[in-house]
C-alpha cells in the first residue's frame, strides 16, 4: 500500500461531496477542511497526495464562494440507545452494558459467524434487487453514522425518491435503521425488514418491535405497515412477506417502558448477572469469554 493512504479521509470528502450536491455549503467546508488538514500532514515526496491537497484547496475556495447561498440540511445528531443495543438489552442487560462500555471485551468473531453475516448481506442484496429496485442507500451515499437520519430526512422529502434503502430514524435518543422502506403515492410510508433466517425467534421480534415503537413515534398516521421478510426455499421467489403491523402496535408500551430501563442501565453500574440459558438465547452473546473471565477470576 502507497505510503499516502492513511493521509486521505475518503469518508470526510465522500459526505463533503454529498454536502455539495444537496447545496449545503456549510457542512462541505467543514469536511474538505477536515480532508485537507489530514492530506496536509503528509511529509513525503509522492506527487498523488501533492496534487490532491492542491486540489482540495481550489474545492474550499470555491465552496467558500458558495456559502452564503447554501443551506443547511446535514446535521450531526447523537443518541443512546441503537436497535442492535436494545435487541442486546432484551437477551442480556449486562450484554447491553457491555456494548455500550466496554465494546473491546466482545469475543472475537469466528469465520463460521462471519459467514453468516456475509449470508445475511447477500440474500438482503438480492431480496432488494428483486423486488424493491433503484433505491438510495443511506450508508453508501453518507458513510458518517452521525448524519444518517438528517439524510434520511433529505430523501423523506424529496418527491423524487420513492425507496430508500438503510433509512434511519432517531427518536427519543434512540436510533433505529430499516432496511428498506418505501414511500407511497398517498404520502404514507411501508418499511420492510430482512432476515435470512426461515422461522421468526424472540431476537427478531425484539429487532422489528423497537424498529416499529421509533418509526411510529416519527411517523404516526403516515406509518402504514411494517414488513417482515424472510428466506424460504424457491428458486424462483426466495423470500416471503409478511405483515406484522398490527402484532408489533401491540408492542409499544412495552417497548417504551423497556427503552426507559435500558437507558437507566447505561447510566448506571455494571450489572451483575450470572451465567445461564440467556447467555445462548436466541443467540450466543458475544460478551460470553468476559463474563467466563469474571466467573472464573
Amino acid at each position: 500500500m502507497s505510503d499516502y493512504i492513511r493521509y486521505i479521509d475518503f469518508a470526510s470528502i465522500k459526505l463533503a461531496d454529498l454536502a455539495v450536491e444537496l447545496g449545503d455549503y456549510a457542512c462541505a467546508l467543514e469536511f474538505y477542511n477536515k480532508a485537507f488538514d489530514r492530506l496536509y500532514q503528509y511529509q513525503g515526496d509522492r506527487m498523488h497526495p501533492i496534487m490532491m491537497a492542491g486540489s482540495l484547496k481550489e474545492t474550499i475556495a470555491e465552496t467558500e464562494r458558495k456559502i452564503k447561498k447554501g443551506k443547511s440540511v446535514l446535521f450531526s445528531e447523537s443518541w443512546k440507545l441503537t436497535k442492535s443495543s436494545f435487541v442486546k438489552g432484551s437477551q442480556c442487560i449486562k450484554s447491553l452494558y457491555l456494548d455500550r462500555h466496554k465494546p473491546n471485551e466482545k469475543n472475537p468473531i469466528s469465520q463460521e459467524t462471519q459467514e453468516v453475516f456475509n449470508q445475511g448481506h447477500n440474500f438482503e442484496n438480492h431480496v432488494r434487487e428483486l423486488a424493491f429496485p433503484g433505491g438510495i442507500n443511506v450508508k453508501d451515499k453518507v458513510g458518517n453514522f452521525k448524519y444518517f437520519n438528517s439524510y434520511t430526512n433529505v430523501l423523506l422529502q424529496d418527491e423524487k425518491t420513492k425507496i430508500i434503502y438503510e433509512a434511519t430514524i432517531i427518536e427519543d435518543s434512540v436510533l433505529v435503521m430499516c432496511d428498506i422502506c418505501v414511500k407511497r403515492e398517498d404520502g404514507t410510508i411501508d418499511f420492510y425488514e430482512i432476515k435470512l433466517n426461515k422461522t421468526l425467534n424472540d431476537a427478531i421480534k425484539s429487532d422489528l418491535a423497537i424498529q416499529y415503537t421509533i418509526c411510529k413515534k416519527r411517523f404516526g398516521d403516515r406509518l402504514n405497515t411494517f414488513n417482515l421478510i424472510m428466506r424460504v426455499d424457491n428458486e424462483n421467489k426466495p423470500y416471503q412477506i409478511i405483515d406484522l403491523t398490527s402484532e408489533l402496535a401491540m408492542k409499544t408500551k412495552e417497548i417504551e417502558d423497556k427503552i426507559h430501563k435500558f437507558k437507566s442501565v447505561l447510566d448506571a453500574q455494571e450489572p451483575t448477572i450470572a451465567m445461564s440459558d440467556h447467555c445462548l438465547k436466541p443467540y450466543e452473546c458475544n460478551f460470553t469469554n468476559y463474563c467466563r473471565a469474571l466467573k472464573d477470576s
